[in-house]
């Protein structure tokens, strides 16, 4: 029994080209390096996801389960920054009750945040 090909090779090479370009225009990784906060700086740059779902921009920073919407990337990038300052400040506060999760999100973000 002989099998046919769904796709050419010059076909299936487009078609992977394409899915590849809706995928980096809907989703990309990127390096942030500063929080734009007078108060703290990164010690390194983490890298965040941004996606684009519906007109609307996400983004987060995955390590930590945080994130943020707007209508632009510069919108949701600043919104990020802002809400890793509050879970960092508010896991710092509550050091001591902790669960094992957050233990480890403050953790990391110990690793990369320093005051200024």
């Amino acid at each position: 029994m002989q099998t046919k090909e769904i796709l050419t090779d010059e076909q299936y090479k487009v078609l992977s080209k394409k899915l590849i370009d809706t995928i980096e225009r809907r989703y990309k990784v990127i390096p942030l390096n500063t929080l734009k906060h007078p108060q703290y700086s990164l010690k390194r740059p983490v890298y965040i996801t941004i996606e684009i779902e519906n007109d609307l921009v996400i983004a987060s920073l995955d390590d930590i389960e945080a994130f943020a919407y707007a209508d632009t990337e510069f919108e949701a990038i600043n919104s990020l920054c802002e809400e890793i300052i509050n879970i960092y400040e508010d896991l710092k506060n509550d050091k001591e009750n902790l669960g094992i999760l957050p233990q480890k999100w403050l953790a990391y973000l110990e690793e990369v945040i320093e005051s200024k």
